[in-house]
C-alpha cells in the first residue's frame, strides 16, 4: 500500500514539474519581425548616444560567428517593460533566458537561432506565467557569451570597434505542449506580444582612446609615489 501511494505521489509531482515547465518555439526568427544593423554613425545610448562623426549604417555581415545574440526577460507588469537606459538596469533587470543565437551566413542582416533550438524549447518560468521580452546583440570580439558582453561592456576592456544593441520589447506568456510560444512575430498571438523588431540597429560602442587610458595609468603612478613618500 506505501509503495503504491510513493509511487503515485512521484507520479503526480514528476506531472506538475513537467506542466509547470513553460516553453517557447526556437526553431527559426522570422526575418519579417527581426533583422540586425551595425551602426557605427552612433554611439550606443547606453554610453550617452550621439554621433560619432563618421560612419555609416548597413546590415550585419554574413562572417561566420560575427555576432551573437540572447533573449532576455524581465517581470511583466501589466505591460511591456521599457528598454534598458543604463547598464545597470539592463543588467539587474533583465536576466539570461539560456535561448541563443547568431548572424545568417547566407543573408546580410538576418538570426539563425543556436544553441538548444526546436519547437518546444524550456525558459526558467511556468507554463501560462508572462515575462516581459526583449533580444540583445553584440559583436563577436565583446564575447561568445552574454555574460562575457556584459562584462565587456562593463569594463569596455575589447579591442576593435564593439557593436550592442537592443531589439523592441515585447512580453510572453510560456507555452506548454509543442509548439511553444512564438517569439518573433508582426503581430499579437494568444501569447502575448512577439519582438516586432525590423533593423535593429547594434550601435557603437565607445572605446576610451590609448591616450586616455595611458593618461589614467600615469595619474594613478602620481598618487601611487605621493603616497609612498608620504608614509
Amino acid at each position: 500500500m506505501k509503495k503504491v501511494i510513493l509511487t503515485s505521489i512521484c507520479g503526480f509531482v514528476s506531472a506538475s514539474m513537467a506542466i509547470a515547465q513553460g516553453t517557447f518555439n526556437w526553431s527559426s526568427v522570422s526575418p519579417a519581425a527581426m533583422t540586425a544593423q551595425t551602426n557605427s554613425s552612433t554611439y550606443s545610448p547606453l554610453f550617452g548616444g550621439g554621433s560619432t562623426g563618421s560612419g555609416a549604417v548597413g546590415s550585419t555581415a554574413t562572417s561566420a560567428t560575427g555576432f551573437y545574440y540572447a533573449l532576455l526577460y524581465a517581470a511583466y507588469s501589466g505591460s511591456q517593460a521599457a528598454k534598458p537606459t543604463s547598464l545597470t538596469a539592463l543588467s539587474t533587470v533583465w536576466t539570461a533566458t539560456g535561448l541563443t543565437a547568431n548572424n545568417s551566413t547566407a543573408t546580410a542582416g538576418r538570426l539563425i537561432v543556436s544553441g538548444t533550438t526546436g519547437t518546444s524549447v524550456t525558459v526558467p518560468w511556468a507554463t501560462g506565467v508572462t515575462n516581459s521580452v526583449m533580444l540583445v546583440g553584440w559583436s563577436a570580439n565583446l564575447g561568445t557569451t552574454w555574460s562575457s558582453a556584459l562584462s565587456s561592456l562593463n569594463s569596455l576592456s575589447f579591442s576593435g570597434p564593439g557593436y550592442f544593441g537592443m531589439s523592441n520589447t515585447g512580453y510572453l506568456a510560456a507555452g506548454g505542449a509543442d509548439p511553444g510560444t512564438t517569439v518573433f512575430a508582426t503581430a499579437g498571438t494568444l501569447q502575448g506580444l512577439p519582438i516586432n523588431s525590423l533593423n535593429t540597429q547594434l550601435y557603437l560602442v565607445p572605446v576610451p582612446e590609448p591616450s586616455t587610458i595611458a593618461l589614467a595609468g600615469l595619474g594613478g603612478l602620481g598618487l601611487l609615489a605621493l603616497r609612498r613618500r608620504n608614509k
